[in-house]
């Protein structure tokens, strides 16, 4: 039986989450997206595996709604708009509020440093690494990647990233199968 593997990905809106995920699905950027407004779930297959990415809409009024998208997630991507340093802050508190829930606890997260193509993406790039402070994030395994759809810049490694994960999923599954067989011995 094949595994449903949910990812989660969230940001703030404008940050280029679904364009991000439909060029991982279509290889295409479209030109007319307009903005999420309520999960949408779309369906991925990397190398014969299917991902179900929730892709969660990012403005404000909405936001409250993620904490039930995030639930029964393997792997959580946050987008961030590395082109627009003025709301780095804010960005840096949603994903904290994320972090902190302890339904994500131990969860696998991709930072990703979209736009990159653009030249303030780039200049930002050292500010968004010192506001968002991934080396403040405990308990779980962190990677991030700069992309962008224009540039293509990160997408197959992104496409990467998502499949590896679930081998570290199946290797924990495995892994805590062993331990409650020992747990149970006792």
């Amino acid at each position: 039986m094949e595994q449903k593997i949910k990812v989660f990905l969230f940001g703030l809106d404008n940050a280029g989450k679904t364009s991000l995920v439909k060029y991982l699905k279509e290889e295409k950027v479209d030109e007319n997206q307009s903005p999420t407004r309520e999960f949408d779930v779309i369906k991925l297959a990397i190398e014969s595996q299917n991902f179900f990415i929730w892709d969660a809409p990012g403005q404000v009024k909405y936001r409250e709604q993620w904490e039930r998208g995030v639930l029964d997630s393997d792997l959580l991507i946050f987008v961030l708009d590395t082109a627009d340093n003025e709301r780095f802050d804010e960005a840096k508190m949603e994903l904290d509020i994320i972090l902190n829930n302890i339904d994500t606890k131990g969860i696998p997260i991709i930072i990703c440093f979209h736009k990159i193509d653009l030249k303030t993406a780039i200049e930002n790039l050292n500010e968004s690494f010192k506001v968002l402070d991934l080396r403040e994030i405990k308990e779980r395994r962190v990677n991030w990647l700069k992309t962008s759809v224009i540039s293509e810049e990160g997408i197959k490694d992104l496409e990467a990233m998502i499949y590896f994960s679930l081998i570290l999923i199946e290797t924990q599954m495995n892994l805590d199968s062993v331990q409650k067989k020992y747990n149970d011995l006792e």
